[in-house]
């Protein structure tokens, strides 16, 4: 079988670092296959995608020792425009591929570039809005969506594209449980019935293994290994049951977050969520699930005074949230964004770590212990001096935990905090939040991964259309399996 992608490099540097980003790859994916792409944080993977599209070095500065071949293309050769009639690519962070203000325009963009005639880009944008389920939010403007439905939005306009490869980074990072395996299924049908070449970097839930051929293993910028599938589950084996076991220490008599009757309708009467009546206990770990645009973020904007409640009230710390004081009590909370790009703004690693000390009277020793250990917590040590843009997106999100939790805030709010972590950097997460729980702080976790939820948290909340569905101790979570295929979290014998 002829290879329709092949890699050939020496080396691939970046200005001013002393290591190669990625050396000594020589690579040949066969057209038709579906390859799952693996490895840790800064392993190179993204990079090797960037490559493929020739991103690198055309777009981020680098010099690469060798070459890169698409469809019989040296992709050197090409405008990096031209990328496009081979292959569909999405990013890690799906806002910062969209362009256009409604979604409807952002999925026929690229399609309209492609001088098919108006009732086939009408055509495609219908097919992948109804297998993508983003129809009812067709004529919402793309500021205003979530992270998972960004990254549908993003997901449809390349599938409408129809390129003969597509290179998904994580497609499914902050997608819910049910949609998740629904792409899979989807990629895993384009690439049997229409031979569509496939690499996705995986999350590390490693549900795209059902349909992939092989496994790619990166790790310090190079492939590591290269197996089938069963060579892979022999070698690296099955993600492990990490239950904690140590109890929670919750504080009964407490309210760290209590909403009443609180709703919130967005412009244009679009609701976010309907009334809520809601209580978070001091030392409490519950995680919320839901559908992508079952009212999750609307909730947690509700909690953090980024949005008035339309009715109802919103009380942190036994004080009511109004305009004045919000500040004031945001000063008690840790908050963990979905993309942790959205948080960090330091030029360098050891900024960002300490910038939050600057109004703290420390002596300087005092602060630099702090800034040590929560450099060696989140693995970042030796580090210090990097730009926070030249990591990882998995050591952006580690990153972003350190300068929340060098505050040592009450609660801390943490929106998908292992998204785009493999399940290792995962777990040094999860382990300090519940850490931090163990210690009487409060935290509030929403998550799509159930197995985190069960695992760490002491209560599940699950929402469904913009309200509250269900709630249950998470170590009981095996015994509500019906109730989450009933409110489409999961598929039956998916979880």
């Amino acid at each position: 079988m002829k290879p329709i992608i092949q890699l050939d490099i020496t080396a691939l540097t970046f200005p001013d670092e002393p290591e190669p980003a990625l050396k000594n790859i020589k690579l040949n994916i066969n057209a038709g296959e579906f390859i799952a792409i693996t490895g840790g944080a800064a392993s190179g993977k993204s990079l090797l995608l960037h490559t493929i599209t020739s991103a690198a070095p055309k777009f981020y500065p680098c010099a690469i020792n060798g070459t890169v071949t698409v469809a019989d293309q040296n992709v050197s050769k090409l405008p990096l425009c031209q990328m496009a009639d081979y292959l569909g690519y999405m990013m890690q962070e799906p806002q910062n591929q969209m362009v256009n203000r409604r979604v409807t325009d952002e999925l026929a963009f690229g399609v309209a570039n492609l001088n098919l005639s108006q009732d086939e880009i009408e055509h495609r944008v219908n097919v992948v809005m109804d297998f993508l389920g983003i129809r009812a939010f067709s004529d919402r403007t793309t500021d205003a969506l979530s992270g998972g439905q960004a990254q549908k939005v993003v997901l449809g306009s390349i599938l409408a594209m129809k390129t003969p490869i597509l290179l998904l980074d994580q497609p499914t990072a902050e997608l819910d449980p049910k949609t998740s395996s629904e792409l899979y299924r989807h990629l895993g049908r384009l690439n049997r019935e229409k031979k569509v070449t496939t690499l996705v970097v995986m999350d590390k839930s490693g549900a795209v293994l059902k349909d992939a051929h092989r496994v790619l293993v990166m790790e310090a910028g190079t492939v590591k290994d290269f197996l089938t599938v069963s060579e892979y589950h022999k070698k690296y084996g099955c993600r492990k049951n990490n239950r904690r076991a140590k109890p929670f220490q919750v504080d009964e008599r407490y309210d760290v977050i209590k909403l009443s009757g609180a709703s919130h309708t967005y412009k244009g009467g679009i609701t976010g969520c309907q009334p809520l009546d809601f209580s978070l206990k001091k030392g409490d770990f519950t995680a919320i699930i839901g559908q992508n645009g079952s009212g999750k973020s609307t909730m947690l904007k509700l909690i953090e005074g980024l949005v008035k409640p339309s009715a109802g009230s919103v009380e942190l710390f036994g004080t009511p949230v109004t305009r004045k004081n919000v500040g004031e009590l945001r000063r008690r909370v840790g908050f963990l964004f979905q993309n942790p790009d959205d948080q960090i703004f330091c030029s360098s690693v050891r900024d960002e770590i300490s910038y939050v000390l600057k109004n703290k009277n420390l002596s300087a020793q005092q602060s630099e212990q702090k800034i040590q250990k929560t450099l060696d917590l989140i693995g970042l040590a030796g580090l210090e001096e990097m730009h926070p843009q030249r990591l990882s997106r998995g050591q952006r999100q580690l990153l972003a935990l350190g300068s929340v939790v060098i505050n040592d805030p009450e609660l801390i709010i943490a929106d998908e905090p292992t998204s785009g972590l493999n399940a290792a950097q995962s777990q040094v997460v999860m382990e300090k939040l519940a850490h931090l729980s163990g210690q009487g702080v409060t935290i509030l976790l929403v998550t799509h991964d159930l197995a985190e939820a069960r695992d760490f948290a002491n209560r599940i909340v699950v929402m469904h259309n913009h309200q509250l569905a269900l709630e249950f101790e998470a170590p009981k979570m095996d015994n509500y399996l019906n109730d989450l295929v009933r409110l489409e979290l999961i598929e039956g014998g998916d979880f």
